[in-house]
């Protein structure tokens, strides 16, 4: 029978993103634009490792409830952003 492993990455400590529990669920509203929709990002555990979803406002609301989510700021946000651009870029950007 395999064992699980798991293997720690470290990341510069200035711009990693604290995971307080793996279980924690975090939502990022990314637009409210859509008239009845709201698009957002959804994680567990690290924030930078999310899926993007587009909800009805109603239904959004009782997503969140259901998971008990955390809403990141706008800092940890920046965080993420900077994070994607790392990889997708290759730019290396520290958050103001």
């Amino acid at each position: 029978m395999s064992k699980r492993h798991r293997v720690k990455i470290d990341r510069p400590r200035e711009r990693r993103l604290t995971v307080v529990n793996e279980t924690t669920r975090q939502v990022r509203v990314t637009s409210e634009a859509r008239a009845g929709f709201v698009e957002f990002q959804f994680s567990i555990g690290d924030p930078t490792l999310y899926l993007e979803m587009i909800l009805p406002t109603a239904a959004y609301a009782e997503f969140c409830a259901t998971n008990e989510v955390v809403h990141l700021d706008e800092n940890q946000g920046r965080m993420v952003d900077a994070d994607r651009a790392k990889w997708h870029q290759g730019k290396s950007e520290t958050p103001t």
